[in-house]
């Protein structure tokens, strides 16, 4: 049940370019991936597939590099899943593709998943760039 590395590496380089906006100066994979402590290569694939989702765009030539493609509070953890990962399903049964849970007997617990899910998706949709961006820094203004 938990998300991948590819989430957290997207939201710690999305928290990055969030904290920047609206700045229309792009920022370099290389200075994202050193100071996001973020494998460059993979940073590579995952601000490709960023892009693809409509969360970054990209500038290109010796001041080229990445910047987000709309604004921060219009972007959701939610919407990073979903790109990153696909659609947040706990378990196997509720997947689009299973129309049967594969048990000969109803399964109890279905209806508990479906609502795990519901909250988890409630609560990746409600915390935006923006607002983690706002923690972050009151995290670090704090912490000084």
């Amino acid at each position: 049940m938990k998300f991948g590395v590819g989430v957290d590496y997207s939201l710690k380089a999305l928290l990055l370019l969030a904290e920047r906006y609206p700045s229309t100066v792009p920022i370099r994979v290389e200075e994202i991936a050193d100071t996001q402590d973020i494998p460059e290569n993979y940073l590579r694939r995952l601000l490709i597939e960023l892009k693809r989702g409509g969360l970054v765009a990209s500038q290109k030539g010796p001041s080229g590099g990445y910047l987000l493609a709309k604004a921060p509070s219009r972007i959701t953890m939610a919407d990073v899943v979903e790109i990153v990962e696909g659609d947040y399903v706990p378990v196997e049964c509720l997947e689009e593709s299973s129309t049967n849970c594969p048990r000969e007997q109803p399964c109890a617990m279905r209806d508990v998943w479906r609502d795990v899910r519901a909250t988890v998706n409630t609560i990746l949709r409600t915390a935006t760039l923006q607002s983690l961006a706002a923690k972050r820094k009151h995290a670090l203004t704090f912490n000084i």
